[in-house]
């Protein structure tokens, strides 16, 4: 799997260059060339309508039909609220999503104090990214019986002075003092990687990426909205 992960890196960072963007894969620990059946239509309509999937909602929404490549390893497609998404058949899967506006605003958000002049992170997204791919991943895993531990990378590329405001969006407020948001000043990537076990709680998993995002900015996890005191992910 070394080998693998080397290969999709350092063709990842070539085509991004210096571009902000976000990038989380996972990978079974042990896993043959075919457990996951690409082609499989089960595994495709996991894919094209993941579960518990938010109205309007942020993150992995989903394949978009009209765009799928069929490779020899795997397919290749297009997330549909923007985004690509690559499922192979040894089990690795990936989504990438350039930092842009849904980053930034949120898919029909209003806008809100923080002025237009600052890059900054919109903390829904940057919550329901991880939290909608790791119930993916259980999904796929699932269907497909992949029963081994699972290694999860998630990073965040070249977004030096971008801000994370905090707490939840909806507060009147959201963003408006400079002592409620975080800024990154590192000039390396955030980067969160975890080992989790095969019957893995996904929201639990995705708590620990979102917090490590959130201790980057120097934010305590007290400022994390949509999460309940059990790790749960709460946003309806």
């Amino acid at each position: 799997m070394n080998s693998l992960l080397s290969k999709y890196n350092s063709s990842f960072l070539e085509a991004i260059s210096n571009q902000p963007y976000y990038r989380i894969f996972a990978a079974p620990n042990e896993s043959n060339q075919n457990v996951v059946s690409t082609e499989d239509q089960r595994i495709r309509d996991i894919l094209y309508n993941p579960p518990n999937k938010r109205w309007a909602g942020f993150g992995v929404t989903g394949l978009w039909e009209k765009e799928v490549y069929q490779l020899e390893e795997g397919i290749n497609g297009r997330n549909i609220t923007g985004g690509q998404i690559i499922l192979l058949k040894d089990g690795y899967f990936e989504v990438r999503c350039p930092i842009n506006v849904q980053f930034q605003r949120g898919w029909g958000s209003p806008q809100f104090a923080i002025p237009n002049s600052v890059k900054w992170l919109y903390p829904y997204v940057v919550i329901e990214f991880p939290v909608s791919f790791m119930r993916l991943v259980n999904s796929i895993y699932d269907a497909s019986g992949i029963e081994s531990d699972v290694f999860i990378q998630q990073n965040y590329h070249n977004i030096t002075g971008y801000a994370l405001p905090e707490g939840p969006p909806t507060y009147p407020t959201f963003g408006a003092f400079l002592d409620e948001r975080g800024v990154y000043e590192g000039t390396t990537p955030i980067h969160s990687e975890q080992w989790a076990c095969n019957n893995f709680i996904p929201d639990h998993v995705a708590y620990g990426l979102v917090k490590d995002v959130y201790t980057a900015f120097g934010l305590d996890a007290r400022a994390i909205p949509a999460f309940d005191e059990n790790r749960n992910f709460i946003l309806q």
